[in-house]
């Protein structure tokens, strides 16, 4: 199906809640964009190229399509769904469970429910779930938590419906728009006061997360998105969320976590609202076979990892599958504290035009030294960025994974001395990064849907933790410190934990001088195999890191 012949779907998703809803200005009463295309909203229903595109997907997603399969995975996931999402601690009092629904919506058998379908990218992210936690000094009203996630639901239906991946092929794989709803949860711990709360991410604040298992996830039996409202005692509450990959990435996350926030204050979103298109983001052209998509992969150097050594890699360097899938343990990252008087030291040094130049030199010549690796070594410096925004870029309430890693510098240990030359050698590959970014992700879509494991940048180096891989996530995440929900916005904002081996965020706000988040530097998490992290946990190593000490 075209991406025009998904209209006449999308009219029977409108019709079933026209007369219950009002169609939003920017979507149908789904929340499904006007410009609706074949991976927007369609049945589930084979395609004739389904079979060979499940025997090039990954393999947990080919495990899924098989019926036997899915009931070995149910009976496995069991004790882990016991766990991690209805687990109760021993310190928590009084737990109420809602389920927060769509308004003026009724839910639907998951076999006949319309689908919001996902894009090979998306499809790709499956197993992988964000996190945030939010400390808030005046305690939440959970009623304004609630009528507001209700309302927020209406313009992000899929966040209150449940995965389907059951039919073989890419393209038959979506959110089955049931309206099952999205789990809140309010707990009372009495041992817990607000002033004790950790201060960074680390195993014990897993604890205010309502963390669904990753196969439970792909089975079709979690929600793709949960939220628990921990009360301290004494005052003060805790806000943890979490949302799959398939659906979004870190940026569409936030944005969502906005319009929540927004609409429990009777306000909307100041950018609109989402939009769900996979057409309007560069895909392979439809009629390519996958043999084709593979070969024009192997031009650009997208060659494929077999998925088994892959693995192995990642596990021998101490990535875990469960409860996150290939990532370090929970707590392994370390944060680093950079100063704006540090900053503004590294941006002097490096000659740099802005911040993002300035932290990419100085996290790469860093942990080039800090890591002890021959010189020789390869080591890639890879920079995350964003498809939205922008004169050629997707719309910014695009909800969708849009985001890729492309190598600004294939460069290795020894070729640099100094964080001007890391600079000059840096720059070119930003520069195609920001003029390709539309290449990159339709390059991506095709690995995704054509069963590569192939990507821009060395997967193999980056599974060892071997590359420096570099999210800036100053500006989106500084957003967190705006979600008010009638009590002020929180104090502190715990940004999710995840892959990246350098992820920047806003710095803190400080309590004491009033100082808003963002105005005293950035801070840098480092994420690299366990073993890595003790040579870096030295407070030299931290001093070096922070931009105090050896700046060259």
């Amino acid at each position: 199906m075209s991406c025009a012949g998904a209209r006449d779907i999308a009219a029977i998703v409108a019709t079933r809640a026209s007369s219950r809803r009002r169609h939003h200005a920017h979507g149908t009463a789904f929340g499904v964009d006007d410009r609706t295309s074949t991976n927007s909203v369609r049945k589930s229903t084979p395609s004739r190229r389904g079979d060979a595109c499940a025997r090039n997907a990954g393999a947990f997603t080919k495990l899924i399509e098989i019926p036997v399969a899915r009931g070995i995975a149910r009976a496995a996931v069991a004790p882990a769904k016991k766990f991690f999402l209805d687990g109760k601690r021993a310190t928590e009092r009084g737990s109420e469970n809602a389920t927060v629904r769509a308004p003026d919506t009724d839910r639907a058998a998951y076999d006949a429910a319309p689908m919001q379908g996902l894009s090979g990218y998306d499809v790709g992210e499956v197993p992988f779930v964000m996190q945030a936690v939010c400390y808030y000094e005046e305690t939440l009203d959970v009623g304004v938590l609630e009528r507001g996630l209700r309302t927020t639901l209406g313009k992000y239906p899929m966040l209150a419906g449940r995965l389907d991946l059951r039919t073989p092929g890419w393209e038959n794989k979506g959110v089955k728009l049931t309206n099952d709803g999205v789990p809140l949860r309010i707990v009372r711990d009495d041992d817990l006061k607000f002033a004790d709360l950790p201060q960074d991410y680390a195993s014990e604040t897993r604890r205010f997360l309502d963390f669904s298992p990753w196969i439970d996830v792909m089975l079709g039996d979690a929600p793709l998105f949960t939220a628990k409202v921990t009360q301290c005692a004494g005052g003060g509450s805790v806000l943890g969320v979490c949302m799959s990959h398939a659906v979004s990435d870190g940026q569409g996350f936030i944005e969502f976590l906005v319009t929540w926030a927004k609409a429990s204050n009777g306000e909307v979103h100041p950018l609109g609202d989402p939009v769900f298109d996979r057409c309007l983001v560069a895909q392979p052209a439809a009629d390519m076979s996958v043999e084709e998509m593979r070969a024009m992969l192997s031009k650009e150097g997208f060659d494929n990892v077999p998925s088994a050594p892959m693995l192995g890699t990642a596990l021998l360097a101490g990535r875990r599958l469960v409860p996150d899938f290939l990532r370090f343990p929970a707590g392994n990252r370390m944060m680093v504290s950079i100063s704006e008087d540090n900053m503004r030291l590294l941006r002097e040094a490096s000659g740099a035009s802005n911040d993002n130049e300035a932290l990419s030199a100085h996290s790469w010549l860093a942990l080039a030294d800090l890591c002890q690796l021959p010189k020789g070594t390869p080591l890639e410096h890879v920079t995350v960025v964003s498809g939205r925004g922008g004169r050629t870029g997707l719309p910014d309430m695009y909800f969708g994974n849009a985001a890729i890693g492309v190598v600004t510098g294939r460069v290795s240990v020894g070729d640099y001395s100094s964080l001007a030359e890391v600079r000059d050698g840096l720059r070119p590959g930003f520069t195609k990064a920001m003029m390709r970014r539309n290449k990159y992700l339709m390059l991506t879509e095709a690995a995704f849907r054509a069963g590569v494991n192939g990507f821009d940048f060395d997967i193999m180096a980056f599974m060892q933790g071997q590359m420096v891989w570099c999210n800036n996530l100053v500006e989106i995440y500084k957003k967190l410190y705006d979600l008010d929900f009638g009590g002020g916005g929180p104090t502190l904002a715990l940004p999710p934990e995840l892959n990246d081996i350098v992820q920047i965020q806003c710095s803190r706000p400080d309590r004491a001088t009033g100082t808003p988040a963002g105005a005293n530097g950035v801070e840098m998490f480092i994420n690299l195999p366990p073993a890595m992290m003790e040579k870096l946990r030295q407070p030299a190593a931290i001093e070096r890191l922070a931009g105090a000490r050896d700046i060259r």
